[in-house]
């Protein structure tokens, strides 16, 4: 695989764990993470800005009520902003692609289009702090984008940006 963009050296302070728990069993849980008051005060500002619908879903309650995280749909696609850098993260495998301005990382493996009955999850590198979107299998391929495309405005607009995907090779 070719490489399409060099990585960022995050720096979350916390370890960010996140679990969508059954609808039987209450709302998503966005376990919130120690962050800094700047990195706080801005995923405040993010999670405020989120839509209310995102890849035709509509946005569920969280818990804690003051997660630095939003939800969507049953099964839901979580956002959670403060997360850190994935422990398998490779800069020269995980490709970064561009949506909407924003650049995004995942397991190379599971992006591979013969590969859509897994859950995946996807990191914004580019930006501090770190968002992850965690997207159910349920809504592979085209929630993936649409997710993405949905959380673009509000993350280029109340995060920084580290570094721009490089663009892909001629």
């Amino acid at each position: 695989m070719a490489r399409w963009a060099r990585g960022v050296v995050a720096s979350a302070g916390a370890v960010v764990l996140m679990s969508t728990l059954a609808a039987c069993s209450g709302p998503p849980e966005v376990e919130s993470v120690d962050l800094g008051e700047a990195d706080a005060a801005a995923c405040r500002d993010f999670v405020d800005d989120l839509p209310g619908s995102l890849a035709g879903l509509d946005r569920v309650d969280v818990e804690p009520d003051d997660a630095l995280g939003a939800a969507w749909g049953d099964p839901a696609i979580v956002v959670t902003c403060g997360a850190a850098e994935p422990k398998d993260f490779d800069e020269v495998t995980w490709a970064c692609q561009e949506v909407e301005g924003v650049g995004w990382f995942g397991d190379p493996s599971l992006i591979e289009a013969g590969n859509q009955d897994e859950d995946i999850t996807v990191w914004s590198l580019t930006h501090s702090p770190l968002v992850s979107v965690r997207i159910p299998s349920d809504y592979r391929p085209d929630g993936v984008p649409d997710a993405l495309a949905g959380v673009a405005t509000p993350l280029a607009a109340d995060l920084d940006l580290v570094e721009p995907c490089l663009a892909p090779p001629d």
